[in-house]
């Protein structure tokens, strides 16, 4: 798996706005890494997956195996 993308790799691959993950780097939720001479902002998935946790505790003891999915 590639440790390292641009933002807008994984902004389009999260299905969210690049401003979204602008804003964690802002906040210093995530970090922001460059290669030399490059202009580009690299993420590191690996951080950014961690970061992102369920909104209520209940979502992640679901049972999916009682439904249709």
């Amino acid at each position: 798996m590639i440790k390292f993308q641009t933002i807008q790799k994984v902004a389009e691959d999260m299905g969210v706005d690049i401003s979204y993950i602008r804003t964690m780097i802002k906040n210093k939720d995530l970090t922001a890494h460059r290669k030399d001479g490059y202009k580009r902002i690299y993420i590191d998935v690996e951080e950014l997956n961690n970061s992102i946790k369920p909104i209520d505790e209940n979502i992640s003891k679901i049972d999916l195996e009682k439904y249709l999915v």
